[in-house]
Order: C-alpha cells, then structure tokens, then sequence
C-alpha cells in the first residue's frame, strides 16, 4: 500500500502539471503523451526487470518498485487532465475572460475546478491498475501481498494465493470507493476558491514540498542506509528459498548480524541484484551460471571443470565470489506420467524423439528460452514437441497431473516427482552441464560482513541429491514450514 500511495502521489505532482503542458500546447503534447504511452504499454514484468541494472533508480526493493508505478500511473492522469480541460465549454471560458480573468486565473479558477471529477477518476485508474500491479513487485523483493501469490503459485497452495489476491481484491475496491466519494463530493467551487487564495496556496505549496522531501528523505535513506542486517536473495521457487532460509538461520545462528530475505524473480534478477550490492548472497548453480549468465558454448560436462570456470570468470568479470558448493547436483530433465512412458518406451531423452512431435511439452519460461534449456536439447537430440506452454514452476506439475501437458522440463531434485510418481527420463548425451548449488557473494559483502565466508562454507558438501530432494517434499507436499525444513536440516547436521 505504501508503494502504491507514494507512486500515485508523485504521479499526481508531476502528471497534473504535465496534462496542463499538453492541453495548451500541441506540439509538447503529443511527445509527452507519446512518452507516458510508450512506458504504458511496456508488459510491467519486463519493466522491474529493464529497472534493475539502472544506478541510482535501480535495484531491488522499494526504490525501482516506487520508480516503475510511477510510470504507469502516469498516462491516465495526464490523459484525463487533458481531457478534463478541454471538455470545459468554451463559453465558460468566454465568460471568465469577459470579467477580466487573466489566462492563468480562468485556468485555476475555471478549468481546473470543472476537470477537477475527471482527474480524479484518472487518479482512480492509476492507483486501481497500480494496486494490481504492485503484486509483481514481489518478484523484484519489494515484498508485500505479491509474496503470497507467487509463493502459493509455486506451491500449488491455493490457500496462500487467496492470502495475497483476497486482500489485493479488498484494497483496490475500497481504495476505489474512497476515492470516487471524493471524486463526487468535493465541490469544484470550494476547490476553485483554495486554489485561488493567496494563503492556502502557499500552505499547499509548503504540504506538497513536504510530502515530495519526505519521500526523498525515505527512499534515500534506504539507498543509502547502511547497517548489519544482511540481505539474502532467493529465487521464486521452493528449492530456492529453502536454500536462502538455510543461510539466513546458518547466519543468525553464527553471527551478531540480522538478516532480511529478498525473494526475486528468477536467475537474471537475482544476479543483477547481487551484481549491484543489492543483496548481499544468494545460492546459484553452475550451470546456471556457467550457460545463463557468461554465455559459454563450450562442451564442459566435468563437475570440477565448470565449477573452477565459473568461479574464476565471476570473480575476474563481476567482483563475485563462489563459495564452497552445497553438494547436491539439481540438473535439468524431463518426467512424463509413467503410463505414456511404459506405452512408448521412454527410457532416455532421445527415446522422445519418436514420440515428441505429438506431445505436449510444459516448461518454465526461463527453460524455453535459454540456451541451456529447451533451444540447446532440441539441437543436440534433434527433436521438437508439437507445442510447447510456458508455465510457472510450480504449476507445471498440475498441469501434467491433469493432462494439459505431456511432458514437463523438471529438476532431478524437485519433490513433486515423487508425490506424482513421475518417470524421470536420461539426458544420455549428457547435454546438460552439472548444476551444482553454492552460495556466491560479491567481494563487497565479503569485505563488509568478513565473518560470512568461514560460516557459509560450513555448508560445504553438506546437502545431498535425496536430502534436497526430501526437503522439497516435505515443503511442496507435506506442507511443511519452510524455515522449519531448513532449521531441521541445520540442527541434524549439528550446524546451529
């Protein structure tokens, strides 16, 4: 609520002036509605995610979540402003002008109180589409009810959706109602004689520079803060936040310093995170890291091998450290119902190629498009599915549970194999490269939180294939408690 509010405020400070600029000048109007239209029709995922690398108004958290709603609150106000001006009837305006008004008090004391209902019903918009909106910024760690909408997603746990949409639904109805009261019941004379009075207008002056210095104060205290609670990223599926519970307790539990936990979207955002200071460690994979992010197109399959490239090019390009792995191997594979597999004798990846052309295949979007993902096995085995749907994580073992889809993209270590009783099948060309889990930090982090290193590589070959997999088990269909699972695993392991 409070990114949202402060995001319509500033949209409001500024996109009011600009509706004016654009109903009295046609030639600034149009490249100001362009632009606000442009920012409009940008997919808001993609946009927390161009945000992130951005200094200053990038990042992670409140800062860009605050940044992007602006932008989107932004056309509806100054579009309505501008709408709301020029449906003032012209006689009106004759009238005024008549009784020797100048051209700014007809503006103050005429147009703008008559437009006063369709500005708001613009503030309206904006802050309704921005409520909803707000949710997606869970995935860039600015937390709030989106959490529980991306956490029930992943879980395949209705009940924690509802937890995130019902109050989002509630929020967005009754922001709105208040709203359109306000909407109908200011009276545009009083709105017209405030505006006009010398004193009030300074009063107002001096609220708006307040609420503007206030805001400035907040967000560049969160920018700039620095304290000795360390930030630790995760990314939005349940193996991952797993992980990131297990070092925030290992931390805790070994150290004088606090931790935060930023859940983020996926493997680009997480590293963008980190590669910004803005989180302080997060787990990654190997692979992940070796094909995803440094792009290499060489063949290496050897465990050590890609950990030690991986490990030296982080270090050498982006001032990040890998610490020592977890020792669990989470790499990518398909699973199909075991009926489809016994019926075609899918054993290996490329038994599939007789078969694919006429099955289904869902899978992350992340999976589709990397080049370590669907585009790199439909080259090496030469096959293709007849369709392919990008999914969440979390649901695409309903959708194979169901039947929508025949196959899925899976990690050999995801806990929903077993509860579904799927049929894991070999990658038997070895295509994809071992993604090995370890926690990475950037040498600022190491510098700043020196003790980090020591209790992080505690967790060192400590977590194997079957404990991983039974902790998302425990988590995805048992419904147990994260942090529980996590604290559980440290205590067994004598680690706290």
């Amino acid at each position: 609520m409070q990114i949202t509010l402060t995001a319509v405020l500033l949209a409001v400070l500024i996109g009011v002036p600009l509706g004016i600029i654009v109903s009295r000048s046609k030639k600034l109007g149009d490249g100001i509605l362009t632009v606000a239209n442009i920012f409009q029709t940008i997919p808001s995922l993609a946009m927390f995610g161009f945000i992130i690398p951005i200094p200053l108004i990038g990042g992670i958290g409140y800062r860009p979540a605050v940044i992007v709603l602006f932008l989107y609150a932004l056309l509806p106000i100054i579009k309505n402003t501008f709408i709301g001006i020029k449906s003032v009837d012209e006689s009106i305006k004759e009238s005024a002008k008549g009784v020797g008004m100048t051209p700014i008090q007809i503006l103050f004391m005429v147009s703008l109180p008559l437009s006063f209902p369709v500005i708001m019903g613009g503030i309206r918009v904006a802050t309704v589409i921005n409520i909803g909106t707000t949710t997606i910024a869970a995935l860039i760690g600015a937390g709030g009810l989106g959490d529980f909408i991306f956490r029930g997603i992943s879980m395949s746990d209705n009940s924690i959706i509802l937890a995130g949409a019902i109050p989002t639904t509630a929020l967005a109805l009754g922001i709105d109602y208040l709203l359109g009261l306000i909407e109908k019941k200011a009276s545009v004379s009083v709105f017209g004689h405030i505006i006009t009075d010398k004193k009030t207008r300074k009063r107002i002056g001096a609220l708006a520079l307040a609420v503007v210095l206030i805001i400035v104060s907040v967000v560049g205290y969160q920018y700039f803060n620095e304290d000795e609670t360390v930030i630790v990223g995760t990314k939005n599926y349940t193996e991952a936040r797993i992980e990131g519970q297990i070092l925030s307790i290992l931390i805790e539990e070994n150290t004088d310093y606090e931790t935060e936990i930023k859940e983020l979207g996926g493997t680009l955002p997480a590293f963008e995170a980190l590669k910004s200071n803005e989180i302080d460690t997060y787990v990654e994979y190997t692979g992940t890291a070796f094909e995803a992010i440094l792009k290499r197109e060489d063949k290496v399959t050897d465990p050590d091998k890609v950990y030690n490239i991986v490990k030296e090019e982080y270090q050498n390009q982006y001032n990040i450290t890998w610490l020592e792995p977890l020792g669990f191997n989470n790499t990518y594979t398909f699973a199909v119902e075991k009926d489809l597999a016994e019926a075609n004798n899918l054993e290996t990846f490329s038994d599939l190629a007789s078969v694919a052309g006429e099955l289904t295949l869902g899978a992350t979007v992340e999976f589709l498009e990397r080049s370590d993902g669907y585009p790199g096995v439909k080259e090496a085995y030469g096959f293709e599915f007849g369709e392919t749907n990008g999914l969440d994580p979390g649901l695409r073992y309903n959708a194979i549970d169901s039947g929508e889809v025949d196959t899925i993209d899976a990690f050999s270590t995801d806990g929903k194999i077993i509860e579904l009783n799927l049929k894991v099948l070999e990658d038997d060309k070895s295509f994809f490269p071992p993604y090995y889990a370890a926690p990475i930090m950037h040498n600022e982090s190491l510098k700043k939180y020196p003790e980090l290193k020591g209790v992080l590589e505690k967790l060192g070959d400590t977590i194997s294939d079957e404990e991983m997999q039974n902790m998302n088990y425990l988590v995805d269909v048992e419904k147990e408690d994260i942090e529980k699972v996590a604290r559980d695993f440290l205590e067994k392991e004598g680690l706290i």
